[in-house]
């Protein structure tokens, strides 16, 4: 039985956590839910060792732990798998399953030939139809999550959690971590589950505990618990009613792509609409990031041409694209999109400081104060101060302050990879309106969801993608969460 009573934290004028107690059974899945900034990150930073409480208590089976580390947890039985991966990218598969413990000479050298064989045991073991000899950067983020999954099952731990796992997850993928947290419940495990997502919550929990504002809500039996009355605990209002009415285009061209190649993509060709929401979808890998990256010069492109407003584009550098008025939203906030041991404010500028320069070359200070002070407001951002590191806010609020970046270099083009992965259910909405609004505008947004309801709920039109082609195009009626799904899966073809 894992035990948390009575833990709290503060990190300055911010209390984190208020006074949460819950127990978690053996052969049981709890999932732990809440907005962005409810304080389920840092019960589970608690839990695993990252973060010391100020007051109260974790126990295993009736034992007081005193964590000061990770390796402490995992000396205890206690392992985690965060949002943000902690998987090395310029290491191969192999060398990352078995980075703990990996397979020594007799004078403390690696052992290559029995590392190799170790680790296919271990794919084969968890069903990862990967080579051991692959670099890890390389691979898609599902993949690599689902790497480091098996490399934390791997090490039998006692408590398990899991955090946002199913995040970069396709629905294979997803059903495939179901049938692993399925043999965790079989063996007594414990796991801790956070999810953003209802409908993996009542596939993977048995119970669910929900926090509002650093505090424990309430915990229930799943089937108890109905989405509405959840998203009522989290909130304290109601769920919101859907998606609004999507955007009409406008008939004019914005932008054009034609016989796009690169080592991920196949002749990739279509076309964007100014003022249209143009969707991504189909399995995970299957090249729609590296699109979006292709078009902000962020992925070589080795034959094709990119034309906007009628003009051809020479991408040769994120720096072209930007000049070109096109931004881009990475998936991976934390490594690829935000400074997070530099402030709010800097972080929300940084990409506009050409406009905020003064004829002297200097920074106008009170110009860039008022652009933050509006951001924050306009988009709800929590953040104790606009000078306070963005590496403290919860990942909903380091998204807005993402999204508010781009936002203020004005682009004809906003690039969305996967922005709302991991992201709570009022920001998720924030970011729709968001969407809305600027599309409203003339903005032209083509954004990647791995959430097929996103694709269904705000896109005029959805791109599936397999292989790198785009298999089927989708307009208005036509789109549906089968739709995508048929095509991502079948053998259907259609053209951009």
């Amino acid at each position: 039985m894992l035990n948390v009573r009575g833990i709290n934290k503060s990190f300055g004028a911010t209390h984190a956590v208020r006074n949460v107690t819950f127990d978690a059974a053996q052969g049981s899945v709890l999932g732990l839910v809440g907005e962005n900034g409810a304080g389920k990150s840092t019960v589970i930073k608690i839990i695993g060792g990252l973060v010391a409480p100020d007051s109260g208590h974790v126990l295993l089976d009736g034992n007081v732990l005193s964590l000061r580390t990770p390796r402490e947890a995992l000396a205890h039985g206690i392992d985690s798998v965060y949002q943000e991966l902690a998987v090395v990218g310029n290491l191969t598969v192999a060398e990352n399953l078995l980075l703990l413990a990996p397979p020594c000479r007799r004078w403390f050298s690696i052992d290559r030939r029995h590392l190799r064989f170790a680790a296919q045991e271990l794919l084969d073991k968890y069903e990862l139809m990967v080579s051991p000899h692959a670099r890890v950067g390389d691979l898609p983020l599902g993949q690599r999550q689902m790497l480091e999954i098996a490399r934390a099952v791997n090490r039998s731990p006692r408590v398990l959690v899991l955090d946002e796992a199913t995040s970069a997850l396709g629905q294979g993928e997803v059903r495939w971590l179901v049938r692993l947290v399925d043999r965790l419940r079989t063996e007594d495990k414990i796991v801790l589950f956070i999810s953003h997502r209802w409908d993996e919550i009542a596939t993977f929990c048995d119970r669910v505990a929900v926090m509002r504002n650093g505090a424990l809500i309430e915990v229930a039996e799943r089937g108890a618990l109905s989405q509405e009355r959840a998203v009522q605990l989290m909130t304290g209002h109601g769920i919101a009613g859907g998606f609004s009415p999507k955007v009409a285009p406008k008939e004019e061209p914005l932008l054009e792509a034609r016989d796009l190649r690169s080592e991920a993509l196949r002749d990739v060709s279509f076309s964007l609409r100014r003022g249209e929401i143009l969707g991504l979808g189909g399995l995970v890998g299957q090249g729609q990031s590296e699109l979006l990256r292709t078009l902000f010069a962020a992925h070589e492109l080795k034959k094709g041409q990119i034309t906007l407003s009628g003009r051809t584009l020479r991408l040769r550098h994120p720096e072209d694209a930007i000049r070109a008025q096109v931004a881009y939203v990475p998936q991976e906030r934390k490594s690829e999109g935000l400074f997070l041991d530099k402030s709010v404010a800097f972080n929300m500028t940084y990409a506009i400081l050409k406009r905020l320069r003064t004829h002297l070359g200097v920074i106008d200070s009170s110009n860039e104060q008022a652009i933050v002070n509006e951001g924050i407001t306009q988009l709800k951002i929590r953040t104790p101060s606009p000078s306070g590191r963005v590496g403290t806010l919860s990942g909903g609020n380091q998204q807005k302050v993402l999204l508010q970046k781009w936002l203020l270099t004005r682009p004809a083009v906003l690039l969305l990879d996967d922005v709302t992965r991991g992201v709570d259910i009022t920001t998720k909405t924030q970011i729709y309106e968001i969407m809305r609004s600027i599309a409203e505008s003339g903005t032209g947004i083509i954004f990647y969801s791995t959430d097929t309801d996103e694709l269904v709920g705000l896109a005029t039109r959805v791109l599936v993608m397999v292989e790198g082609r785009i298999r089927k195009s989708l307009s208005n009626h036509e789109i549906s969460a089968e739709a995508i799904v048929d095509a991502a899966i079948g053998t259907g073809t259609g053209t951009g």
